[in-house]
């Protein structure tokens, strides 16, 4: 199965590989998804646990959407929380100096 990766960005004739490809008798299927991450995935590239984004999550902190039973988390929300985050530890820190 072949993937054509297409983005807002991309330059490529994805319109003509498309018809290219179904000329050839291959079938497509068109899916479109929004960029996102897994908890985990969120967590270690915030270096905190799983188990922390989950919990936010579950309070409504991080906006996310189910897949199945899974949660995913659109990428403009990870970058919204992770500049919410900085503030909120560099309030809390704010205490120690």
């Amino acid at each position: 199965m072949a993937v054509l990766n297409i983005t807002p960005a991309s330059s490529e004739d994805w319109v003509g590989a498309i018809r290219s490809r179904l000329a050839q008798g291959d079938h497509a299927r068109v899916v479109f998804e929004r960029p996102s991450m897994t908890p985990a995935q969120m967590a270690e590239s915030m270096g905190v646990s799983r188990a922390t984004i989950e919990r936010r999550i579950l309070n409504g902190e991080i906006s996310s959407e189910r897949r199945g039973n899974r949660h995913r988390i659109p990428l403009g929300e990870v970058e919204r929380f992770r500049h919410a985050y900085v503030r909120e530890m560099a309030r809390d820190l704010a205490v120690d100096f």
